[in-house]
């Protein structure tokens, strides 16, 4: 990593805070351990070389509350860039509406960020996901809603009783068009939920 204050940890543990979006220690004051842990590639060694060379700056992780369920988070850091190859590279028969499903996302927010995660384009509101594209499908747009919250918002566009998820589809460019507006209010209804 070009620029980062990171110690020595690896290889595999460095690529795993680059790809979440971290560049230097100060950021990782704003997460606790737990959180860090749960990066693919980071080892209990380079967690310790982490919380060593934090302590020897006067620095420490966020402390977790006792009980805290752990929430998967998205990379706070947007990945436009990665998205934007992803989808040039992508063969699929609705790349288009990809495209215009995706705009309409960002356009809700300015703190959208996105990023790949499960092979498709997946968007967070401050670290907390909002949705996932589920490109399995071929003959639709399928969106899956997956934070908890989703179940507080009603929408007929929104369909299954998951615990903690939802389910939306979309059939072409001109029902894209045709459900903007209800599309619109769900993802902010979804941010006004985070944000309590």
């Amino acid at each position: 990593m070009a620029n980062s204050d990171f110690p020595k940890i690896g290889s595999p543990a460095t690529r795993a805070l680059e790809a979440a979006g971290y560049t230097n220690l100060k950021q990782l004051t704003k997460v606790t351990e737990a959180e860090i842990a749960q990066l693919h590639g980071m080892g209990p060694k380079a967690l310790g070389i982490l919380r060593d060379t934090l302590k020897a700056q006067g620095l420490s992780f966020k402390q977790g509350q006792a009980g805290e369920k752990l929430k998967k988070k998205g990379s706070p850091v947007s990945r436009t860039d990665k998205v934007d190859e992803f989808l040039r590279e992508l063969n699929h028969p609705l790349t288009a509406e990809i495209e215009a499903v995706r705009s309409i996302i960002k356009g809700v927010n300015k703190d959208i960020a996105e990023e790949v995660k499960w092979k498709a384009p997946s968007f967070n509101y401050k670290g907390e996901y909002l949705v996932t594209f589920n490109l399995w499908e071929t003959k639709r747009i399928h969106l899956v809603f997956h934070n908890p919250q989703i179940v507080k918002v009603k929408s007929e566009l929104l369909e299954g009783n998951y615990e903690n998820r939802r389910m939306m589809y979309l059939a072409d460019m001109k029902d894209i068009k045709a459900k903007k507006a209800k599309f619109e209010k769900i993802l902010k209804d979804l941010i006004k939920l985070i944000d309590l």
